[in-house]
């Protein structure tokens, strides 16, 4: 059974024999599947994360609310993270937020938005600290770069009759999404974010470790070597590093910023020092008591007596006096700028002279403040020039290799479109029709005139005669038509070059 075939395409058809034609065949039916696999392939949705780490009790219920809300998804990681398509996630994150989804981490203050009746007061004290740990915890876990954290809280009770009241401590685990360290003012912003919520705790209480067991939060001890505690040493770097930036951008400017460097060192005092004096000028007196007595004469006669006592109290000043804390003792100031570049660009740098170091010297004392009277030191050095700082190479232009990496989707399809066209043209071309000899020669017979020969191009070299049949032509009843089949017969060459001519007209 042969399948119908259009009347335009039918003398096409049927030129091409039974292999070739289930050839084609088989090659059309290849290139629409291919074609169709392509499409759905570049036409399936983009599959993004809507949630990950999702609590394994929590992902049944968020399925089921994406399920009724007829939207997408598929689970990966064993469950812990949610796929939904890209044109989706909007509407996923909205219906699974309305729904109070996901649920992760203890509860926080709404521990309290039921009725407490029957409650005793140690369960109301529990619950408070529960409510505190879970609103830290979700703060927390919605900073950027922090995947989850773990708080826990310990809130002595007031002891009527003790000594005094134990203070209050805290702990925090952090899991950071890029499962790095976390950084240092990441770790102290969160110690004072801890201490700031809960009532009477310090940020040196806070005790911050990551998912690894590793300290983060340093306590405030001396060091061994210098003596001083970790928040005294990075007041002193805050303050040399303050210095150094102010220096290195005064003279800047004067010598270039490639070939200046500045390092300051500075000796800061964080002794704490509390005195009360107390000091009484005689010279400066006051009558603070005075008392009289008087004695008067007896009606038999005597002699009258008076006494008078007076008491004075001195001027007295009391001073109290308490220094402060971190104050500067004593600044050493390096300076090393570079040679004068020559003028060419080309050879070694001229020394700076004598006049110069000084003005260096004079600018950078101004600018952080040195006071000889205080020992402070400013030393300026010229030293050569060291290797130009080179300019970072721009950016490479990504090449097609890459551009097709970054975006597959348009590629492949492309690559399927130029393909489908190609077997299509190769199964077109196998369809067009090629001229037989036989009608050629008879056309060409049939345009000679009687008797006449055609002239042979001398510089045309000469082709590969026609192949003439060994069984004798069969002439037809018109004489034109005769005589033209003679003359094949006789001069083949002649048939050949009217049948060249007529294919180059043609």
């Amino acid at each position: 059974m042969s399948l119908p075939v259009p009347l335009p395409l039918q003398p096409y058809v049927e030129r091409v024999g039974g292999p070739k034609r289930a050839l084609i065949l088989l090659i059309g039916l290849g290139t629409a599947l291919l074609i169709f696999g392509l499409a759905r392939w570049a036409s399936a949705p983009t599959w993004v994360p809507a949630f990950t780490n999702v609590p394994l009790e929590s992902v049944s219920e968020m399925t089921d609310k994406l399920t009724q809300a007829n939207v997408r998804h598929r689970l990966e990681q064993g469950g812990a993270q949610i796929l939904v398509p890209a044109s989706e996630l909007a509407k996923a994150r909205v219906t699974l937020a309305k729904a109070g989804l996901p649920q992760a981490g203890r509860p926080g203050l709404e521990l309290f938005d039921q009725p407490s009746w029957g409650m005793t007061d140690f369960t109301q004290r529990i619950n408070y600290r529960r409510a505190l740990e879970g609103e830290l915890e979700r703060t927390m876990g919605k900073m950027r770069g922090i995947e989850s954290a773990k708080v826990h809280l310990v809130m002595h009770e007031a002891e009527t009759y003790g000594a005094g009241d134990k203070p209050t401590e805290a702990s925090v685990v952090l899991t950071l999404k890029s499962g790095e360290r976390a950084p240092a003012d990441v770790v102290k912003g969160i110690a004072h974010l801890v201490a700031s919520s809960v009532e009477g705790l310090s940020s040196e209480r806070v005790t911050i470790v990551d998912d690894a067991g590793r300290l983060l939060s340093q306590a405030d001890e001396p060091d061994a070597a210098s003596g001083l505690s970790s928040r005294q040493l990075e007041q002193q770097r805050e303050l040399e590093n303050y210095l150094r930036v102010k220096a290195e951008q005064l003279i800047a400017p004067v010598v270039g910023a490639a070939t200046a460097k500045v390092q300051v060192a500075a000796s800061l005092n964080f002794d704490r020092i509390e005195r009360t004096s107390s000091s009484v000028d005689p010279d400066r007196q006051v009558v603070a008591q005075e008392q009289k007595a008087e004695i008067v004469p007896g009606a038999q006669g005597g002699a009258a007596s008076s006494n008078t006592a007076t008491t004075y109290e001195n001027t007295k000043t009391t001073e109290s006096y308490a220094s402060a804390v971190g104050t500067l003792r004593r600044l050493s100031v390096a300076v090393l700028v570079g040679e004068k570049p020559p003028a060419d660009g080309t050879g070694a740098g001229t020394p700076r002279t004598a006049e110069e170091l000084r003005q260096i010297e004079a600018l950078v004392r101004g600018a952080v403040g040195a006071d000889s009277a205080r020992g402070d030191v400013v030393t300026v050095v010229s030293m050569p020039t060291g290797t130009p700082i080179v300019a970072a190479a721009p950016a490479p232009t990504p090449g097609l290799l890459e551009l097709v990496k970054e975006n597959p989707r348009p590629a492949v399809g492309l690559a399927g479109a130029l393909l489908a066209f190609v077997i299509a043209f190769l199964a077109i071309r196998a369809l067009r029709p090629h001229p037989e000899p036989a009608l050629a020669t008879d056309a060409a017979a049939g345009a000679l005139p009687a008797g006449a020969s055609p002239a042979l191009d001398e510089d045309e070299p000469a082709r590969q005669p026609l192949a003439i049949p060994a069984e004798p032509l069969q002439i037809a009843s018109d004489p034109v038509r005769s005589r033209a089949a003679i003359t094949v017969e006789q001069k083949p060459e002649v048939a050949a070059k009217v049948l060249r001519a007529w294919l180059r007209e043609a």
